[in-house]
């Protein structure tokens, strides 16, 4: 797993990553869609209406030096803009590719998983939450399948008895409250869990 964290180097690594993406060049587009609307339309329509020759030429002029100054600034703008939304959001979409890899392994039963993020990563305080609640859970189920071996095993040396001798209904009954007490404590390890059933 750590080995995996090391080698991620790539900027684009989640889904999540395209919808900021796109979202971040919307405010310019609608700013590029205003230069048009109160800057560039105004000067066309000079240009093709009925004014002097003077006067559109000096649209013209204006148009042209709009032109070089605006559009390359705002061509740059989107440029620089992609780049950091990628950049930006790569802090937030490591950790969310390396939660969605953790619960898959979670979901095929492997309870000994841990989240990992790189320093600077975003999500820490969720990071070390879910670490806790995975490291309380994996022993929890450790607990539980200690007591049901423990039980396990007085319920097949009291039936290998059984077979054997004739038991004192003293010593049975003595071998009877251990395994209940077992049972008792597998309800309370059991009883940490609650389930969509409600029981």
């Amino acid at each position: 797993m750590a080995r995996q964290i090391n080698r991620r180097k790539r900027y684009y690594i989640h889904e999540i990553q395209r919808k900021y993406f796109f979202i971040s060049l919307v405010p310019l587009i609608i700013s590029t869609f205003l230069i048009i609307l109160f800057l560039f339309i105004p000067l066309d329509i000079l240009v093709f209406s009925n004014v002097p020759a003077a006067q559109k030429q000096e649209a013209v002029a204006q148009l042209r030096i709009l032109g070089i100054r605006i559009w390359p600034a705002v061509f740059l703008a989107m440029l620089i803009s992609s780049f950091l939304s990628v950049y930006v959001t790569h802090k937030f979409a490591g950790p969310v590719y390396r939660f969605e890899q953790t619960v898959k392994e979670i979901a095929e039963g492997n309870l000994s998983v841990r989240v990992k993020l790189r320093k600077g990563d975003d999500f820490t305080q969720l990071e070390s939450l879910l670490n806790k609640a995975l490291g309380r859970v994996d022993t929890l189920i450790s607990e539980i399948k200690e007591e049901q071996a423990r039980v396990g095993a007085k319920v097949e040396a009291l039936a290998a008895n059984l077979r054997e001798r004739e038991i004192p209904r003293e010593e049975l009954i003595g071998q009877l409250d251990g395994i209940l007490d077992g049972h008792k404590r597998l309800s309370q390890a059991l009883g940490h869990f609650r389930l969509s059933g409600g029981s």
